[in-house]
């Protein structure tokens, strides 16, 4: 059987990379100033952040059932006789639900829908886990069972510029933001599980770094099967550069890479947000 591995765009691989790769992203939608944009078609995260700086009013959206349909159909129609999509993580959105109502309706078991319970690089891993799945010749239900037990691998720390844009999109109040802001408090979230958590706030970012590198020594991540991302939104090479050195001072012997936040991420936590996280490799087992 001729499967097709497919994801939303939370997954940041870009569609000239995705096609590269052999696989079929659906792009989401963004919604700047009530217009709606479609990730990686017409809008960049260069684009989204400029509005953002700007002021612009940033939200986002789901696809509508024409919209899965249409991306569905258009992998039907090149022979793929069945389907195994990626959504972003049921704790954070409602894509997963939206999928797979649409799908059972639609295309009965012909589209198979996971929770990836990840977001960004992270959820893409796992994606090129079932990838290789599939290249190896294992069903649709196989991949699902052989990707299950990395589900929810990862463990990632966020730290937005600001409490702007997570006020935005009611994640703290007005009037905490604007107290933090006016302070200089950054929020430190974590995801872990599928979900986003506040871990507190610091006014000193090189800290506040240190004390979580510390506290992930205790887990006694593997090097041989966890790599390290670093995860920025339009952040200053500086705040890179200052991560690379921390991470690469705490975990010598690492592989360490730089991925895009995606673009439904980066329109809650904003422009300026940086975070780093230990990614299960492909084809690494827990």
């Amino acid at each position: 059987m001729k499967i097709a591995i497919s994801s939303d765009s939370t997954l940041s691989i870009s569609q000239t990379e995705s096609k590269e790769i052999g696989i079929f992203v659906l792009p989401l939608n963004v919604i700047v100033d009530s217009k709606e944009y479609h990730d990686d078609i017409d809008i960049s995260k260069e684009e989204l952040a400029t509005f953002m700086r700007a002021g612009s009013h940033i939200s986002t959206s789901t696809p509508t059932p024409f919209e899965i349909e249409t991306f569905f159909d258009a992998i039907f129609a090149q022979g793929y006789e069945q389907v195994v999509h990626f959504t972003i993580s049921s704790k954070l959105s409602s894509m997963f639900e939206l999928f797979t109502v649409t799908c059972k309706e639609k295309y009965g078991d012909k589209v198979l829908v996971i929770d990836s319970l990840a977001v960004c690089s992270f959820m893409a891993n796992h994606v090129l886990e079932a990838l290789k799945y599939r290249d190896e010749g294992f069903s649709a239900l196989e991949i699902k069972e052989k990707i299950t037990p990395r589900i929810c691998s990862e463990f990632v720390i966020f730290i937005p510029e600001s409490l702007t844009f997570l006020k935005n999109g009611g994640r703290v109040s007005p009037a905490v933001a604007a107290i933090g802001n006016f302070i200089g408090l950054k929020p430190i979230l974590s995801f872990e599980n599928g979900e986003i958590g506040k871990k507190g706030a610091t006014r000193h970012i090189k800290k506040a770094i240190e004390d979580e590198l510390v506290e992930l020594k205790k887990k006694n991540y593997d090097a041989s099967k966890y790599s390290i991302d670093i995860l920025q939104f339009d952040t200053s090479a500086a705040n890179i550069e200052l991560m690379y050195h921390f991470l690469e001072r705490h975990f010598p012997g690492f592989d360490i890479h730089l991925r895009p936040l995606s673009i439904n991420v980066c329109a809650h936590t904003g422009p300026g947000t940086v975070g780093f996280g230990f990614n299960l490799k492909v084809g690494a087992t827990i």
